[in-house]
């Protein structure tokens, strides 16, 4: 897969712009003549947004629920870990990460860090990593002499050199808190757990709006959504930024799909359909740094948006209808993967709500019987994420103050983040582009 940086790679793909407008244009154009058609449309606008808005609130409210793993083992007992850091020119947050994986509350003996830098990058990272190596007895550091091609093909050769009994991936950002460690290995007690996933805290809300209102949205998605979806026996699954793997299970299943984009969707599948579980602990904490500008912040959304669609192309059919997992996990997958796809679209048929305000007023869904559903759609995120910082006081987590402002700037960031998604989905689907892995980090990036 070819891989690029946002500073090299045709981020803003005008192409793809140019065609989603003559899209959306091609969707609604029929509205402008039939009432009928731009009112079926507005439906489904408002029907698309009802769901999202409900779950997202239902998630946070969920997420009020505690859950304790195991007692731990005897510290004799402990199983060794390997702490598997990837990076691709990340020299200024290569340090603080394996600093803060050799800083965890676990015994020395049985916890090592893999290092794995690839050789193309032109920051000095390898460098930080051969000074890290040579520094702490604990720290490999591995090269891969290959061209970039992904996170995948970077954990898959760093893999090699893992040894211990579980596997803790980090991306080169996520810093773990001291305690992450050992709470996320008592799951372990449990032969059913493959894998654990804890929660990404955003640790730069200062650094732009977009850092913070990231760090507010992956909150709500890491603190309530994912672990929500394990509570009530949804499809659980893990982001590529941490998780922590019974290396028998990797070895079981073979490594990661080097041809996606989100190899972490994929691995989540595969470990659900083959019977294995995956616990979110949102207690598990590393710190993690978001993308503050525009152009990394827009590669990694778009990133992030094909290769779901890449998961749903691949994993949307009828084996589904059997089990493993459960039925409320495989129908939360595919409702997870169709969202997916139906996302761009419901974004290009969004003027279809002007249009039917226009040649059908008074008609359901612009008339006033509809106005509490908008308003439902409009509140319930706004709500949810209010909702988030009361449930991280109660736990004893703080948030910057600043965060608090991101609750107004929701819907704006709501509207960029679709403007991504509909500009992937049209390179993929009507352009048929091929996929590029886009970094979320250039070399002189802050």
């Amino acid at each position: 897969m070819e891989v690029s940086t946002p500073d090299a790679a045709d981020v803003w793909n005008a192409r793809s712009a140019v065609a989603a407008v003559v899209l959306s244009a091609v969707v609604v154009a029929p509205g402008v003549v039939s009432p009928a058609y731009a009112r079926a449309g507005a439906t489904a606008v408002l029907a698309f947004g009802v769901a999202l808005s409900t779950r997202a609130l239902a998630s946070t409210l969920l997420a009020f629920v505690r859950r304790e793993p195991p007692e731990a083992r005897p510290e004799t007992d402990r199983p060794s870990v390997s702490v598997l850091v990837t990076a691709y020119n990340e020299a200024d947050v290569l340090t603080a990460t394996v600093e803060a994986c050799l800083a965890l509350d676990y015994p020395a003996d049985a916890l090592d860090v893999v290092v794995g830098y690839e050789a193309a990058s032109t920051d000095g990272t390898g460098d930080v990593a051969q000074r890290l190596a040579a520094d702490h007895r604990r720290v490999a550091a591995v090269e891969r002499a290959e061209s970039p091609a992904g996170k995948a093909a970077a954990t898959n050769h760093a893999l090699d050199r893992a040894s211990g009994d579980l596997v803790f991936v980090l991306d080169a950002d996520q810093r773990p808190e001291p305690g992450a460690l050992r709470r996320a290995v008592r799951w372990f007690r449990d032969d059913a757990v493959w894998c654990v996933k804890g929660r990404c805290f955003g640790a730069n809300p200062r650094d732009s709006v977009l850092a913070l209102c990231a760090t507010v949205e992956r909150g709500l998605v890491e603190r309530t959504e994912f672990y929500a979806r394990d509570l009530v026996g949804g499809f659980a699954l893990f982001t590529g930024g941490q998780a922590l793997f019974r290396t028998t299970a990797l070895e079981a299943l073979g490594r990661f799909d080097e041809s996606l984009l989100v190899e972490d969707v994929d691995m989540a599948y595969r470990i659900r359909r083959a019977g294995g579980e995956i616990r979110v602990d949102p207690g598990v904490v590393t710190r993690e740094t978001n993308p503050a500008g525009l152009s990394a912040w827009w590669s990694q959304r778009q990133r992030w948006a094909r290769g779901g669609m890449q998961v749903a192309r691949r994993h949307l059919d009828w084996s589904l209808t059997s089990g493993p997992p459960p039925l409320t996990a495989r129908a939360d997958f595919a409702a997870t993967v169709t969202a997916v796809v139906a996302l761009p679209i419901v974004a290009l048929a969004a003027p279809l709500v002007v249009v039917a305000l226009a040649v059908a007023p008074g008609q359901f869904p612009v008339d006033g019987a509809a106005t509490p559903l908008w308003a439902w759609v409009a509140l319930a995120p706004v709500l949810a994420a209010s909702l988030l910082f009361v449930l991280d006081a109660r736990d004893g987590r703080r948030h910057d103050p600043v965060e608090f402002a991101a609750v107004f700037l929701l819907w704006p960031y709501v509207g960029l983040q679709a403007l991504a998604v509909v500009t992937v989905f049209v390179a993929a689907f009507v352009l048929g582009q091929e996929s590029v892995y886009v970094t979320s980090t250039t070399p002189d990036e802050d």
